[in-house]
């Protein structure tokens, strides 16, 4: 398992984390003088999400918590299936493989079911993600000052852009897998409903957290060897999940706001009687205090720099009115705020048909009508998936 751990973590570090690894050295000067230009390799596309599901893979082999594959054909399907590949769901062994295995045969609800989940998908990518992605572009763009509406139309708007982004991959990766008889487990679970940060976590990127806690947090201590190691553990976890997203210190700067948080929340739930947490986390302040965790760490994670990441969040709470909402802004609002609302009627038509609930003929008409508004709707240009850059 070490062996399989160093190929595959090594061929990621080297594609990945190369350049970065340079410019850590550079700036804690253990490099002296000396100007080095390293090399960076492109990324090949998926590589953290192949990396991921294939290290599961033989960790749950090595842990006889899954039986070794005996056919190698089986074992490139299970790495290289399409649907998920390049931005997950991640998959463990027990959820895709006995799948694999089956033989194949149609079934028209599963199939049309399916092509009803890719359309929902492909509306939240073009209507959503897309139209947000140029105007989020915008505010991001080096030399732009924002005064307070503009820093959090640029939070607000990136927060939007990514979920719609995420969501509609992931939400079109199950469909496809649906439409060839494969159940894909679902990565969100209506995330910014969220009461507390330990909560987000287990409704965003599910599969990612999932595979955080069973392959890193947990045998880091997780919360079985005292708070000190619990705490650790919260920390080095989220850290280097921010670094997995990225090779930049803004990734490890979102890794710690949420760590942090995290930890904070722990110390709390210790020190707190059981009601008043449970009180306080069903409240509308639990659910605001992480709106704003959760924006603040979003700029983090879009911005190029740490610089440009402080002075749009400095401005979000310190900066000037700026006297009326431009056109940006407004739009941002809209789109981000017709998102929020529509997200719970989605939810729960996206459940009707995981769960083969819609007849053929009605999932035909909801394939029809959202494939009809994501044209429509949808932004002029292509936007590549943000996640395909991980």
């Amino acid at each position: 398992v070490w062996v399989a751990a160093v190929l595959l973590l090594g061929t990621l570090a080297v594609f990945k984390y190369a350049g970065f690894l340079a410019l850590v050295a550079h700036d804690l000067g253990l490099t002296g003088n000396v100007s080095r230009r390293v090399h960076e390799l492109a990324l090949p596309i998926g590589i953290s999400f192949i990396v991921f599901q294939a290290l599961g893979y033989v960790i749950d082999v090595y842990r006889r918590e899954f039986p070794a594959e005996q056919r190698f054909s089986t074992v490139l399907l299970f790495k290289a299936f399409f649907p998920q590949l390049i931005a997950g769901p991640i998959c463990r062994a027990h959820e895709l493989m006995p799948q694999l295995r089956r033989p194949f045969r149609f079934d028209a609800v599963q199939f049309f079911s399916g092509l009803a989940i890719f359309a929902i998908g492909l509306l939240l990518k073009e209507a959503f993600a897309d139209s947000l992605a140029p105007i989020v572009d915008r505010m991001y763009e080096p030399g732009v000052t924002p005064d307070l509406p503009q820093a959090w139309a640029a939070a607000v708007g990136f927060g939007a852009q990514i979920y719609a982004d995420f969501w509609g991959y992931s939400t079109m990766a199950v469909g496809l897998a649906k439409m060839f008889g494969i159940e894909l487990p679902v990565n969100f679970r209506l995330p910014y409903l969220a009461t507390s940060l330990r909560d987000f976590w287990r409704r965003w990127h599910v599969t990612l957290s999932q595979w955080l806690r069973d392959y890193l947090y947990k045998p880091l201590g997780g919360s079985r060897h005292g708070s000190s190691r619990t705490i650790f553990a919260l920390m080095a976890t989220m850290l280097l999940g921010g670094l997995w997203h990225g090779a930049n210190y803004t990734f490890l700067v979102w890794g710690g706001i949420h760590g942090v948080v995290q930890v904070v929340e722990h110390l709390l739930r210790r020190r707190t009687p059981a009601q008043g947490v449970l009180a306080w986390a069903g409240s509308a302040v639990g659910w605001f205090y992480v709106f704003l965790v959760v924006m603040v760490a979003w700029v983090f994670f879009r911005a190029s720099s740490v610089e440009q990441a402080l002075a749009i969040t400095h401005a979000m709470f310190t900066g000037a009115s700026g006297g009326p909402l431009s056109g940006e802004a407004r739009q941002i609002f809209f789109l981000a705020g017709a998102l929020f609302v529509l997200q719970v009627p989605l939810e729960w038509l996206l459940s009707l048909l995981r769960e083969g609930r819609v007849q053929p003929p009605l999932a035909v008409a909801a394939s029809f009508w959202g494939v009809l508004a994501a044209v429509v709707l949808g932004a002029p240009a292509a936007v590549p998936f943000i996640y395909f850059q991980f």
